[in-house]
């Protein structure tokens, strides 16, 4: 038995049975969400680094009409609240900054060697990514919080999944690439 045989959502719900079909999650929910405007959403994950682990996990579901006669999930939502949580991710040096101490705690030298960020531009992006609460400042260096993590396994992993580079033509935007 391999541990996938054993996990709550196996690799069969999220692979791809044949190359014409869509994975079995996906056509179970294909199934439930009938009419326009319905929307299965999950977002889970666990993640573990040296000592530390831990998990996450958010259920969105909105199916047939709202009985409280409430706005759809994709609408009442703030903008504002939107925006704040993106805008510290809305820059490549945040991102490479975050990427650079995905393993394990960076100081201040290794992150400007590691991204060519130098003095005020490093710790400018350094402070807006503590501000957010995605990075902390710890022993003398800066690790990612969970949140971090999270945020930076997302839009990496969303990116992974919609952007695709080919070379010289520029990016592709908006398509399902294989990543």
């Amino acid at each position: 038995m391999t541990e996938w045989e054993d996990a709550p959502v196996t690799r069969a719900a999220l692979g791809k049975p044949d190359k014409d079909a869509p994975p079995a999650m996906q056509q179970e929910w294909h199934r439930l969400a009938r009419s326009d405007q319905d929307v299965i959403f999950l977002w889970a994950g666990a993640w573990r680094r040296r000592d530390t682990s831990f998990g996450w996990s958010w259920h969105w579901w909105h199916i047939g009409e709202d009985k409280d006669n409430r706005p759809h999930p994709a609408v009442r939502t703030p903008a504002a609240n939107v925006e704040r949580m993106l805008s510290p991710l809305a820059h490549e040096a945040r991102i490479r900054i975050m990427q650079v101490m995905y393993d394990r705690p960076k100081a201040s030298g290794e992150l400007s060697e590691a991204t060519a960020l130098r003095g005020g531009n490093l710790y400018y992006h350094l402070k807006e990514l503590i501000h957010a609460a995605y990075v902390r400042e710890q022993n003398g260096g800066y690790d990612l919080t969970p949140l971090g993590c999270q945020m930076l396994v997302t839009v990496v992993g969303i990116a992974d999944k919609v952007v695709k580079d080919r070379g010289e033509e520029g990016l592709l935007v908006g398509e399902m690439s294989e990543g």
